[in-house]
């Protein structure tokens, strides 16, 4: 895990990771991961777990799994998405 986040943080620009990542990963877990971090901010916004179904096709298992981690993981989530609306 750390050699990986080594090279994540060693690529030196927003489309040498989108390169990286699409070598890495099929376009089903690129989209696995793309929908958890979009549910994430989605509960941070107070939004329903049926609002999140319906607008991400997803089911509520999943959600309540990333729920799980955003109020009792190492806070990876909640640092993703501050950084994110710094910007």
């Amino acid at each position: 895990m750390d050699k990986f986040c080594e090279i994540l943080s060693n690529l030196e620009s927003k489309n040498a990771i989108r390169d990286f990542l699409k070598d890495l990963l099929n376009r089903q877990e690129r989209m696995m991961l793309i929908r958890r971090l979009l549910i994430a901010e989605m509960l941070e916004q107070g939004i329903t777990y049926r609002e999140i179904i319906k607008k991400l096709k997803c089911g509520s298992p999943t959600i309540a799994r990333v729920e799980r981690w955003l109020h009792f993981g190492r806070q990876g989530y909640k640092k993703a998405l501050e950084k994110k609306k710094k910007k």
